[in-house]
């Protein structure tokens, strides 16, 4: 009498092999993309709140504040990059925010997303620039950036996209 022997054949595990590769092929740019969405929207908050601490400190003194602590607002302080008085944070999840463009010629905006050094556009990352009401662009938020997966992130927020 034969004996069957019980266990998988080496063509068996190599099928399961290949099928968990090219699901993880499938599903690794979605997830990083996933990530992307989520780490753009936890700074949506903040940007908003800036802004609108901005506008409101403008109707107080007729001009923006480039300092942070001048604002009714308290913003997390960076653990990677912290100049509260220019507005300027990066912190180690990935995120960074700068308070404003202010002086530049394009006029004042605030500035969050994803990279390191917001003020000099995130590198390879992708930013939310809201335009405060006293600006060129009054009221306009725009998203854009220099990551690859950028473009398709922005378009879920459903911004201005403008892609470097």
């Amino acid at each position: 009498m034969h004996k069957k022997q019980k266990g998988f054949t080496l063509i068996e595990l190599l099928v399961v092999v290949l099928i968990i590769g090219i699901l993880a092929a499938v599903a690794l740019p979605q997830y990083e993309r996933a990530v992307m969405k989520s780490r753009m929207s936890s700074m949506w908050p903040l940007i908003k709140g800036i802004k609108d601490a901005q506008e409101s400190y403008y109707m107080a003194n007729g001009t923006y504040s480039d300092d942070l602590s001048r604002l009714d607002i308290t913003v997390p302080k960076g653990n990677l990059r912290s100049n509260s008085s220019v507005g300027q944070e990066d912190y180690t999840n990935g995120t960074c925010l700068d308070n404003l463009f202010g002086a530049t010629s394009s006029g004042w905006l605030v500035a969050g997303g994803i990279g390191k050094n917001c003020s000099s556009g995130a590198t390879n990352g992708c930013l939310i620039r809201v335009w405060l009401d006293h600006s060129v662009k009054p009221g306009v938020i725009e998203c854009s950036g220099t990551h690859e997966k950028c473009a398709s992130v922005c378009k879920t927020f459903d911004f201005v996209t403008k892609t470097k």
